[in-house]
């Protein structure tokens, strides 16, 4: 079987990201999570899309992750619910763990 060259690889593998829906998701939450949490916030932080209408935010920092949970989150929940609506977003869950 002959070899693909790399360059033919990325560009299917771009292409079927682009077609699945829960990607172009995922791929906007994470270019709009910047914007909606500030660059301080994002600069430690690292939101996903989970099953049921939950945004899962991975916190590096104890503190940082309390404070979110408690102080800011109806801010943040209201900025993702504007930008994909209410039936997208449903809950904002905070978790403190190392960002991959």
């Amino acid at each position: 079987m002959p070899e693909k060259p790399l360059k033919a690889v990325l560009e299917n593998l771009f292409v079927s990201m682009q077609k699945d829906p829960e990607q172009r998701k995922r791929s906007a939450l994470m270019d709009c999570w910047q914007e909606a949490a500030g660059k301080h916030v994002s600069a430690h932080t690292k939101a996903r899309f989970s099953p049921g209408g939950n945004v899962t935010v991975w916190v590096d920092d104890s503190t940082l992750a309390f404070e979110l949970s408690r102080r800011y989150k109806p801010a943040l929940l209201k900025r993702l619910r504007n930008q994909f609506g209410e039936e997208q977003v449903k809950d904002l869950r905070f978790f403190v763990g190392e960002l991959h």
